[in-house]
Formats: C-alpha cells, sequence, structure tokens
C-alpha cells in the first residue's frame, strides 16, 4: 500500500495539508480575507462574496447579543466585538462560516409543535371513545 506522499505524487493534485500545514498560498488567501473582514464595515462585509456568509454569522450573533444584554449597554459592546474577532480568527485559519439558518429551525419547531398538538387531539380523541 503506497503511503500519501506517492498516492499525491501519483495523482498529481496538490495536497491541503502537509505535514500538518496548510498550503502557505493558501494561508495567504485566508490571512487576507480575514483582514479584510475586519477592516471592512457590515454592510460592506454583506456586499462582498468572500464574507458575506461570516457578515450574516455576525448580524445573527449582534442581534442575540442585543437581545439579551440591550443594544446600547457596555457588556453588549464587548460581546459584539468578541463575536466579530472570533468570526475573523476563525475566517483566518481557514474555518469555513456558514450563514444562519434561522428560519429554517424555526419552521422545523412549528413542524414539531403541530405534530405534538395532532398526537394529543387524537389521543384526547381516542380516550374520550
Amino acid at each position: 500500500m503506497a503511503d500519501d506522499k506517492t498516492e499525491q505524487a501519483a495523482s498529481g493534485k496538490p495536497s491541503d495539508r502537509s505535514n500538518g500545514a496548510l498550503d502557505p498560498a493558501r494561508q495567504d488567501r485566508d490571512r487576507q480575507v480575514a483582514r479584510d473582514f475586519r477592516q471592512m464595515t457590515q454592510a460592506e462585509r454583506l456586499q462582498d462574496k468572500s464574507t458575506n456568509p461570516a457578515a450574516k454569522q455576525v448580524a445573527a450573533m449582534d442581534a442575540a447579543i442585543d437581545q439579551k444584554y440591550g443594544r446600547a449597554t457596555p457588556e453588549a459592546a464587548r460581546m459584539k466585538a468578541a463575536a466579530r474577532e472570533a468570526v475573523a480568527q476563525t475566517l483566518e485559519r481557514g474555518g469555513q462560516v456558514r450563514a444562519p439558518r434561522v428560519r429554517e429551525v424555526e419552521q422545523r419547531r412549528d413542524e414539531t409543535r403541530d405534530q405534538h398538538r395532532a398526537a394529543a387531539e387524537k389521543t384526547t380523541k381516542d380516550l374520550e371513545r
């Protein structure tokens, strides 16, 4: 059985990882995206294709922070800054940030609730017979 380096050489494909380190070109690209993310405004992040999902994640986190801590409190400001930095660090490490899917979660929750209600009503009707 061939080792990874032999298989890589045979396939002609560059590896994302060699000895646990990312490809230097990819590292540079990830650092640049993170740098841009930190310097952009939220509106610019939303318009940029490479930072859009991260911007949506930051917006969702900001909304949750506002709801919990209030809009104009020092705690909220600190939490929002920490949230933006956490997303930027994820981008810098080459991690993928996905846009939140709150509507789908709420829809599934509502469907589950409706199923439970229907089952409870059926049980009640069965017991009345």
